[in-house]
């Protein structure tokens, strides 16, 4: 059964995810077919058990990410019932956003504390391409955080969590700089990220990082700098912390059967690409039905 599992993966289902793409004639119906065909139905069965240990995450937006920061901080906290986070958020939002996401989170969970950091000038003369500035903002969370933080669990806002983060916390970094999935044999994601804050001060890694920014051009300025600059020190993990929706597609038709198993239970679902949960042309699928529960709270009350 498990060959035959594995020939299904590896050729029957990629041929057949290619031919019915180009058989599609509208871009409309083409994003449905690939919302459909993406990942299944998994398992949504969460672990209540107590865990002992206070997480610390962070998130990284300003004043036109906010509903997107509120949808991520919630589907964290309310798939977590056995969990209690530190969320860190780097953010040059006004005080009374502030004021009004705390109202928002603390009015509905009790397991998670919101500490708003502000972003330094330490990359003003980073070379950022055509992106804003604001993409360095993770690549600070060295400098920013309190000392008594020796590990950050990172994530970007357009994600939805449908797993605690328990696992990620646990994970044996020994000196590894960073844990990450990757999309290369060579190259990581930089979407989700376990980011050995100890071991980067100890190192005085973060001066690299910005000198590597300052004198270097990519298409993917602060990937392509943590790629870089943390080469050969990044552990790889489970690609269920970081199922790319849209883009998975493209590895769904090349995935084998072990990874199927894997992105059976994912931990986090990363909205990158160009299809969108909040497209309304979208239909009713699993992963967008999930988003779409708290993108219409947030829409509603926020």
């Amino acid at each position: 059964m498990e060959k035959l599992s594995a020939v299904y993966f590896k050729h029957v289902k990629r041929v057949f995810l290619h031919v019915a793409e180009l058989l599609i004639p509208s871009n409309v119906a083409k994003r449905n077919f690939v919302s459909w065909a993406t990942f299944p139905r998994f398992n949504v069965k969460l672990d209540t058990s107590k865990y002992n240990k206070t997480i610390n995450v962070a998130f990284c937006f300003n004043e036109g990410y906010i509903s997107f920061a509120l949808i991520a901080i919630s589907s964290l906290l309310e798939n977590s019932p056995g969990c209690k986070y530190d969320i860190y958020c780097v953010s040059d939002i006004t005080k009374k956003s502030q004021t009004k996401i705390l109202e928002y989170i603390y009015g509905r969970y009790s397991n998670g504390k919101i500490i708003f950091l502000k972003p330094n000038k330490d990359y003003d003369h980073a070379r950022s391409s055509w992106w804003p500035n604001a993409i360095w903002w993770r690549c600070m969370l060295p400098k920013l955080l309190p000392d008594t933080v020796e590990r950050i669990i990172y994530a970007d806002v357009d994600v939805l969590f449908v797993r605690d983060l328990r696992e990620a916390n646990e994970l044996k970094m020994g000196t590894d700089l960073l844990a990450g999935c990757f999309d290369s044999p060579a190259y990581i994601n930089s979407g989700f990220l376990v980011m050995n804050i100890a071991q980067m001060r100890k190192e005085n890694k973060y001066s690299e990082m910005v000198s590597w920014a300052e004198n270097n051009d990519s298409g993917l300025p602060d990937q392509d700098m943590l790629n870089n600059v943390c080469r050969g020190r990044i552990k790889p993990m489970s690609r269920k912390f970081n199922v790319i929706v849209a883009a998975g597609y493209s590895f769904l038709k090349t995935m084998d059967a072990k990874m199927y198993r894997e992105l059976r239970r994912p931990v986090m679902l990363h909205y990158a690409e160009h299809i969108k949960p909040w497209d309304p042309k979208i239909k009713r699928f699993l992963t967008f039905d999930m988003y779409r529960k708290f993108y219409n709270t947030v829409k509603n009350n926020y």
